[in-house]
């Protein structure tokens, strides 16, 4: 079991979105459709529990599960979650170009 802690209050201001992302291992063969038992399962300090199963897409190979963006409601940030399972074919390269990241 992976897991991954993120503490937005920690996060500087000019951070306005995290994306959580799985990138499958080239080398292997395997795609995003071998991802028959991923969730995410998301608890708070206020005690809310969420769970979102991502799709098992064997033509994916790279995934962002999720993005937790800053938003501002009556003048104040707070952040909110959005469930994605947004896959790309061509992997790693595709999810880079996505969030504009050059990778060389």
């Amino acid at each position: 079991m992976e897991r991954a802690t993120v503490h937005l209050s920690a996060l500087p201001d000019r951070v306005h979105r995290v994306a959580v992302a799985i990138n499958m291992d080239v080398e292997t063969g395997l795609t995003c459709g071998s991802l028959t038992h991923v969730a995410l399962d998301l608890d708070c300090p206020s005690g809310t529990a969420w769970i979102f199963r991502p799709p098992a897409d064997p033509s994916f190979r790279a995934m962002v599960i999720t993005e937790l963006y800053r938003h501002s409601v009556g003048g104040n940030p707070v952040w909110k979650l959005r469930a994605l399972g947004q896959g790309w074919a061509d992997g790693l390269d595709g999810l880079a170009r996505a969030y504009r990241v050059d990778v060389e």
